[in-house]
């Protein structure tokens, strides 16, 4: 059954936020194009799936021109993604709506720490729903053409999903598997890092590691495996990932920020985390 949410801020008439299907594929595909984001149609319908009741979109006078999703690790921590209002809508309440009907919708499966990653447009909106500012990351880039080539053979140990875990700050096990089916994954014995085809570039990320020394082999692996336009988000002062990337000729093209909110922050461990997985969903 489809939830459909009625704002009490505009006339009935104008604004309603109802749940994401995967008949609005195509829709979140068009909004995310117009701001240059790598998302797949497998990316959205990952999400849409993941969290089924979730994920929304914003109708204005009954035309569909926002979505925001919701992504949850058990009541531990979730995430705020996929944040977008067509151009010619902005500046109307519409972004809040859908980022507090993700919040309500969050609150209540019970989840106690809800995370976002924050462009500087949007990071002004957040803080006044009460997000807090945690740390920044970087995305960096090589150029060249979309050519995602490789092959998508996915699979993860249970000790690296458990040291993912340790990484991470929460068990995303389930989100993870589901990624990773998708991607390719590169092993060593206390390290992983995955590629994912995007529309826009080649996604590196996560790279999790227990053991410095291994990444650098394994990156390199990773990006020999990659032809073309890569994207790799890395925590803001990571000195090995920032020289690899610098090493492999991708160079930093913008900041976002990780911003948290709730009883209490679910913190993680950035020094084992060289690529994040997604801004999308942590």
């Amino acid at each position: 059954m489809i939830t459909r949410y009625r704002i009490r801020s505009m006339s009935q008439t104008q604004l309603h936020i109802r749940q994401m299907t995967l008949g609005d594929i195509d829709l979140a595909m068009r909004l995310k194009d117009q701001v240059g984001w790598n998302q797949t149609p497998d990316d959205i319908r990952r999400l849409i799936e993941y969290e089924p009741e979730g994920c929304f979109i914003a109708e204005f006078d009954g035309v569909p021109v926002g979505t925001v999703s919701t992504t949850s690790y058990g009541q531990k921590v979730a995430w705020i993604g996929m944040m977008l209002v067509l151009p010619e809508y902005r500046r109307r309440g519409i972004a809040r709506q859908l980022i507090q009907a993700g919040i309500d919708y969050l609150q209540r499966q019970g989840v106690t720490c809800i995370k976002l990653d924050a462009t500087p447009l949007g990071q002004p909106l957040y803080e006044q729903l009460d997000f807090y500012a945690e740390w920044g990351f970087q995305r960096w880039e090589r150029e060249g053409e979309n050519v995602p080539t490789f092959p998508l053979d996915g699979a993860l140990s249970a000790e690296l999903v458990a040291m993912d875990e340790v990484a991470f700050g929460a068990d995303r096990s389930r989100w993870l598997n589901s990624v990773a089916s998708g991607c390719r994954v590169f092993t060593a014995p206390s390290t992983f890092g995955m590629l994912r085809p995007g529309s826009v570039a080649t996604y590196l990320g996560p790279v999790v590691s227990e053991d410095s020394s291994e990444v650098a082999a394994l990156v390199g692996e990773m990006l020999s495996s990659a032809q073309g336009r890569v994207f790799w988000d890395i925590p803001t002062g990571n000195a090995l990932s920032e020289s690899l990337a610098a090493k492999h000729g991708l160079v930093p093209v913008r900041q976002l920020l990780r911003m948290w909110s709730g009883h209490a922050n679910v913190a993680g461990r950035t020094d084992l985390q060289f690529a994040l997985l997604d801004p999308t969903t942590g």
